[in-house]
């Protein structure tokens, strides 16, 4: 009798199992071991789509896209990637199916927790699935094939199982305590590793960002010409303010040009404001430009890719017309919408709801409806768009440090020291 390749062991007169005799179970190994695979690989994406800007290898469209999936809020629990956790639970797959090799035992007490696990493991494929579907409304391939893995396996184990699950079941002295060393030796690491890996990567970016001064080159060679990169500093001058934190008289100028649907501007504006507290406020200014992804105001782009991106845009800069502080404080909020559902995104950024949250902000909703159903701000934000164009972005975010555009990476370690070589080589 065969259990996915477990030979049924003979048992002595006393019950007990006879040593020996069983076989690898070869089909829960190899998607154990291609399992693993794929989930360490989605764990270098969630680290990648948390530290580095630009779209994942496995982004196609809106909808078939990792960033959303893996980057979101649903790419984690309880601070571990998910991509952790399905290296955990492969760990386990290939634990159970290597135990024929060190404890003898009959095929129906091995497939029993192999039934287990694949059990738990297909439940969770199902759950996650089920959010990124539903909930998320966005397809991850690589997380797609994790969980097809588990229910495949599932399938397989279940199917064995049915044939030899009232066989008489009989172990080696010791056996359960070798399987529940086998899991938690292949079991424990990954779940280690996805707490301590980030950490230790941020780490270990900021010793090689020191010490390696001779990197790719963090900023183009050639500025801008400077009339490219000044800033208004009064509504009543050109198109409108420029909005910006920091000192007027600092060293350091960034500009950022943004799109407020796009995740990777959430992260690179988050990471340049940690940078900047961390250089110091005084030496660094932050220029927030807007340029939206959508063709309901931005010519240069061929669809609405971000529906929601231009009304965000205007409704940033009516907010902070009456009250500076007010632009960020709005900017954060319209950045929440990043993980939200398609659905969740058409209910909040309607234009009741964006009045409501101005209200929040203790703003004149009248005065900021007017502003937004007028199209007041549009002028200044097409202005950005037609700058975005002369400077060569073809897509956001995009970066420029005191006139020249930024190549490093977009985390606040890569930035401090970015900002520091623009000091020290103004």
């Amino acid at each position: 009798m065969y259990f996915n390749g477990f030979k049924t062991l003979d048992s002595n007169a006393s019950g007990a199992a006879a040593p020996g005799g069983a076989k690898l179970n070869i089909i829960s190994l190899i998607l154990g071991l291609v399992g693993f695979g794929t989930s360490l690989y989605a764990l270098t994406l969630h680290m990648q789509a948390k530290t580095a800007a630009g779209s994942l290898g496995c982004d196609v469209n809106d909808l078939v896209n990792c960033s959303k999936v893996i980057g979101g809020q649903y790419g984690e629990f309880m601070s571990i990637p998910l991509g952790a956790y399905g290296m955990a639970y492969f760990g386990l797959v290939i634990a159970a199916a290597i135990l024929p090799a060190f404890v003898a035992s009959s095929v129906s007490w091995i497939g029993r927790w192999q039934m287990l696990i694949a059990a738990v493991g297909a439940f969770v494929s199902l759950l996650l699935a089920y959010i990124s579907y539903f909930k998320i409304q966005a397809v991850c391939l690589v997380c797609s094939t994790v969980h097809a893995l588990s229910v495949v396996n599932f399938i397989v184990t279940l199917v064995s199982f049915i044939k030899v699950r009232n066989q008489p079941q009989t172990v080696a002295e010791g056996g359960f305590v070798k399987l529940l060393a086998a899991c938690l030796a292949l079991g424990v690491p990954p779940l280690l590793a996805g707490a301590i890996l980030p950490l230790v990567s941020s780490t270990l970016g900021v010793s090689s960002e020191s010490a390696n001064k001779s990197d790719a080159p963090q900023v183009s060679a050639t500025p801008f010409p400077a009339e490219w990169v000044q800033f208004a500093v009064s509504n009543y001058v050109g198109q409108g303010e420029d909005y910006r934190k920091g000192s007027d008289q600092a060293k350091v100028v960034v500009h950022m040009f943004s799109d407020l649907e796009c995740p990777h501007c959430k992260i690179t504006a988050e990471a340049i404001e940690a940078a900047q507290g961390a250089v110091g406020a005084e030496q660094v200014l932050f220029v927030y430009r807007n340029y939206p992804l959508s063709n309901k105001c931005n010519a240069n782009v061929g669809g609405e890719a971000h529906s929601h991106a231009c009304d965000l845009a205007m409704a940033l800069r009516c907010a902070g017309s009456q009250r500076k502080d007010a632009f960020w404080e709005y900017k954060d909020w319209a950045f929440t919408g990043i993980d939200m559902t398609p659905d969740e995104r058409q209910r909040t950024f309607t234009m009741e709801g964006m009045r409501a949250h101005a209200e929040k902000l203790k703003l004149d909703a009248g005065r900021f409806e007017a502003c937004l159903r007028d199209k007041i701000e549009l002028p200044k934000i097409q202005a950005d768009i037609d700058l975005g164009k002369k400077m060569g972005l073809t897509g956001t975010p995009l970066v420029v440090i005191n006139g020249r555009t930024y190549t490093g990476d977009r985390t606040p370690q890569a930035l401090t020291r970015a900002f520091r070589d623009a000091l020290s080589n103004p």
